[in-house]
């Protein structure tokens, strides 16, 4: 990411016009009952509901996000509530993820195509990866206006092609609002131990 996104960010979360990510990801939340425990990323945490939630539920998480003041508060609520995340502040166009390092990775509504070419390599053997993204669509729906934001009908799929993909959906979803839509792709996804093949 550029500078600007870096002050874009920033000046949404200071404005209050990021609400939508203080509650955590009901995908994610769906899912967390089926998965077990160990180390979770969080990428692009924003306000670090997800993250949080993570923590409560027994992960040992680690959170990064590029806008400071999204982090400071996560870090303010997260005290609150009594548990401890690893907030990291950093770039995700710049950053390298250790390879075997986490039991879950969660991407919700963050998109980097360098960055999940290395998800599977972070992964440890066996560990999962939950991703949830805009979709592009034909029709007006909630989300970002611009395409570069949003995956291709089937690009998820493609992405992930290393992975083991045990749940995987597009199509339509119910917003905030009663009467607004987001198009999303999304995807459970596990790393295979060795000597294992992808189906």
């Amino acid at each position: 990411m550029s500078q600007s996104d870096t002050d874009r960010w920033e000046a949404r979360y200071r404005t209050g016009d990021a609400a939508y990510a203080s509650t955590p990801s009901s995908f994610v939340m769906d899912w967390l009952a089926r998965l077990p425990r160990g180390r979770a990323l969080d990428v692009a945490c924003g306000l670090g509901a997800t993250a949080i939630a993570l923590a409560e539920a027994g992960f040992d998480v680690e959170a990064i996000d590029i806008a400071p003041t999204a982090l400071a508060r996560a870090g303010e609520e997260a005290r609150r509530r009594g548990v401890t995340v690893d907030w990291r502040c950093a770039d995700l166009a710049d950053w390298r993820l250790p390879e075997a390092h986490y039991d879950l990775i969660v991407n919700i509504h963050f998109v980097n195509r360098d960055l999940v070419a290395q998800f599977t390599d972070a992964l440890k053997p066996s560990g999962w990866l939950l991703f949830e993204q805009h979709l592009r669509w034909p029709q007006p729906v909630a989300g970002p206006a611009s395409p570069h934001f949003r995956l291709r009908p089937g690009e998820l799929r493609h992405l992930l092609w290393q992975l083991d993909i045990v749940h995987y959906q597009e199509g339509l979803f119910p917003g905030a609002q009663a009467d607004s839509r987001f198009a999303l792709a999304r995807a459970v996804a596990r790393r295979l131990p060795a000597g294992s093949d992808v189906k």
